[in-house]
């Protein structure tokens, strides 16, 4: 009975990596498409730094984010830092 449910609760964390990891392009789509595009609303990126942060502590999305963390270092050096110092903090 014990080793059914800790099968259960496996099973669950592995549909909820796999649902995230199909997010993952529609992510990188966006993050292109705010980078081409020169999107430089904050509400805007802030929104994908924190959705692709949260992926980051799934082991997924390190290199979107960061690759448009880099981006909005160009558009708020200080907004930039705040979502750096998240970044090391999760890193350690």
């Amino acid at each position: 009975m014990k080793n059914d449910s800790l099968d259960d609760i496996k099973q669950l964390i592995r549909q909820f990596h796999e649902t995230m990891e199909k997010q993952l392009p529609l992510l990188e789509n966006e993050v292109q498409n705010i980078i081409t595009n020169g999107i430089t609303d904050q509400n805007t990126i802030g929104y994908y730094l924190d959705t692709l942060l949260s992926f980051i502590d799934y082991g997924l999305g390190k290199d979107i984010f960061i690759r448009l963390l880099e981006y909005y270092e160009t558009i708020d050096t200080k907004g930039a830092l705040f979502y750096w110092n998240e970044y090391n903090q999760n890193e350690e």
